[in-house]
């Protein structure tokens, strides 16, 4: 989050308090509708962990790469994908992971540098900056629907994972912001001169008039035969390929299956586990008398009793129902909730069972009989086309992830930020391509013979209409001969935007950039162009247009917006002269890591340029040799190797924290069907 942007939450005017809140938090009241800022979400499960920060066993050093020669430590790592989140808020949902872990690295190599010039921000500095950022926001808050200040902080603290998640943002930001001083913008300055003109340029306005042809026009007057149509049927045969397309099978495990479990793990808590469950939920629940043993139903009834507003109408049944998934179901700071875990470890079991089970004997029907089995449901996707941009019936998977799918890449597991459903998905049905017979294809052949035919006949109205301008006739003398009508546009500027007068007869960018090639006075060329909106795969329409006036931007204009433009012009520059330099600095602090693990008997030797021991920087290229322990094989590589997996010696290059697994089979081993 950069200085003086703002955070997705209001707030309210009273001095900060950390210790204060801290210690009475627990009866703060926290009901408040605030934009989630982390999005990413910690389960209790060791298992959750390995899905999320890699390769298990987590008290394994080295899983995160290494800064400035320091191992970085899994708390370090899970502290900078939190920073990250924060700063990006609400749209911190659904980033990629490769996103989300390359600005981790940027923000250790931030912390690094920090440490290595000595730049060490206080607690004071850190509580500063949060009670500068909610200053500069309470201003916007409704009077009418204002908690106290103490409780829209209790809920920040909560949302973000507790004070200390708050802290460290707050001391990252103050840090940076020493960090960029140090660092300074040196050759990166822009002169007000140079900003003034550059502020002039691309307001300018300007101002044209132009003849437009449409296709459409010149549809009437294409006749077909079926002879033409079959011709042309021949000639456009790749247009009607059927592209292959693909079916999965998946599984998915929604919180709200597993309810019954959860509830039995919230009968297990201990109370300072469930009172923080609790106010996680509603901060109001922890008034209730005896909140710290009361089973979640009669828990139920009683809120049911207080939150009237949200229950109003439902029935005492409807109304218990809805707020037990809702007090399992919530998450508790940077902990899923309870339903969700469930939810989770049910994925994980299935998912242990069907990886063994296909490795025995794979087969595209493995998920559905293995679902059977375990009494869950499989659904069957509907075909997708490597076009398509997800899986109907599961968004969360893209059609990418369904075409990389092969005997040895079997199945989609999991959402990565497991927010409220698990699943699995594995490749059901391939159905190869094919071309469209003629009589399927033959009203989309006619349509497409008939648009090819009149774009021509367009085509040479406009060319006739270009060849008369050519000869000095004016413009509206020739659109008059044509019996066409002249457009005026404008006036517009260089920057982009909507033409006034242009009305989606031809693309805006099309017709900007030929005006702005123009001096005053002069016509273009015969322009073909598409219409913004339309999904057609060539022209269909065509313009001429002449510039008939350049103006300079307004007095008026330039003195209200120019100062803001400048200071603009000044803090993008020096922006992008740090990232420039912090990226420099990173990619020689910071080596990924590329961990090594063997399944069998056997070893794997390593080796690269910079023989750095499991540590490289990005780009590294890593040569991989398998060699198999007596009476064994090598079988394959999986994890980061993902071609050539068959061969023995293999290359990786480094591009993130991962991991290569070489398995070696018994070659001795007797198969299990022998006699």
């Amino acid at each position: 989050m950069a200085e003086g942007s703002s955070f997705p939450v209001l707030f309210y005017r009273n001095m900060i308090d950390f210790q204060y809140i801290r210690k009475k938090q627990k009866w703060l009241f926290g009901l408040i509708a605030i934009p989630v800022i982390i999005g990413f979400v910690v389960l209790f499960t060791p298992d959750a962990e390995d899905r999320i920060f890699g390769r298990g066993p987590q008290s394994e050093s080295g899983q995160y790469g290494q800064v400035d020669g320091e191992i970085v430590t899994r708390a370090q790592w899970i502290e900078a994908r939190n920073i990250v989140i924060a700063n990006m808020g609400t749209q911190s949902r659904g980033i990629p992971e490769s996103f989300l872990n390359s600005r981790a690295v940027q923000i250790l190599g931030e912390k690094a540098l920090m440490k290595r010039y000595g730049i060490d921000p206080s607690q004071s500095d850190s509580d500063s900056w949060i009670k500068t950022l909610i200053d500069s926001n309470i201003e916007g808050s409704p009077s009418e629907s204002r908690l106290t200040r103490k409780e829209i902080v209790t809920n920040l603290v909560r949302t973000v994972g507790g004070s200390a998640q708050l802290e460290a943002l707050a001391r990252y930001q103050v840090g940076v912001r020493q960090l960029r001083d140090l660092a300074g913008v040196a050759g990166i300055l822009v002169s007000r001169k140079e900003a003034e003109i550059r502020f002039r340029e691309s307001n300018e306005q300007y101002e044209a008039e132009a003849i437009f042809l449409s296709h459409t026009n010149y549809l009437p007057l294409v006749q077909s035969t079926d002879e033409q149509i079959k011709k042309h049927y021949t000639n456009t045969l790749a247009n009607n390929r059927i592209p292959e397309r693909r079916q999965v099978s998946y599984v998915t495990f929604p919180a709200t299956n597993y309810l019954d479990e959860a509830e039995e793990k919230f009968n297990e808590l201990k109370p300072s586990q469930r009172e923080s469950l609790l106010q996680a939920y509603w901060g109001g629940s922890t008034n209730l008398v005896g909140y710290e043993t009361n089973d979640i139903p009669n828990l139920a009834k009683e809120i049911a009793t207080l939150r009237t507003n949200e229950y109003k109408g439902m029935k005492v049944e409807e109304a218990v129902a809805s707020i037990r998934s809702d007090i399992l179901s919530t998450s508790n700071g940077l902990k899923s909730g309870l339903a969700v875990i469930e939810a989770y470890k049910a994925g994980l079991d299935f998912q242990r069972s069907l990886e063994k089970t296909y490795k025995d004997q794979p087969a595209l029907d493995t998920l559905e009989k293995m679902a059977l089995l375990q009494n869950l449901t499989a659904t069957t996707s509907p075909p997708l086309a490597s076009q398509d941009r997800v899986v109907f019936g599961l968004p969360q998977v893209r059609s990418a992830q369904v075409f990389e799918l092969s005997k040895t890449n079997a199945f989609i597991i999991g959402d990565s930020q497991f927010s409220s459903e698990f699943y699995i998905a594995s490749l059901k049905k391939v159905i190869p391509s094919r071309n469209r017979t003629f009589i399927e294809a033959k009203t989309t052949v006619t349509a497409d013979f008939k648009k090819t035919e009149s774009i021509k006949l367009m085509n040479e109205a406009g060319e006739k209409i270009h060849q008369s301008i050519k000869t000095g006739k004016a413009l509206a003398e020739v659109a008059g001969e044509n019996n066409f009508t002249v457009t005026k546009l404008g006036p517009f500027d260089s920057a982009g935007g909507a033409i006034p007068g242009l009305a989606k007869k031809a693309n805006s960018e099309d017709v900007r950039t030929q005006a702005l090639g123009l001096d005053v006075g002069a016509t273009s060329e015969l322009i073909t162009s598409s219409p913004e909106g339309s999904d057609s795969s060539y022209e269909e329409a065509a313009f001429v247009v002449k510039l008939t006036g350049k103006n300079a931007v307004s007095k008026d204009r330039f003195d209200a917006e120019f100062d803001g433009y400048l200071k603009s012009e000044r803090s993008a520059a020096a922006s992008q002269s740090y990232f420039t330099w912090l990226r420099e600095k990173t990619a020689e602090l910071f080596k990924y890591s590329l961990k090594t693990y063997v399944d069998g008997e056997g070893e794997i030797n390593v080796k690269s340029d910079d023989d750095d021991g499991g540590f490289y920087k990005e780009g590294t290229k890593v040569t991989l040799v398998a060699k198999p322990a007596a009476n064994f094989a090598f079988k394959e590589w999986s994890g980061a190797v993902t071609m050539n997996t068959g061969s023995a010696t293999n290359e990786v290059t480094v591009s993130s924290n991962s991991s290569v697994t070489a398995s070696f089979t018994n070659s001795l081993a007797v198969p299990s069907d022998a006699n």
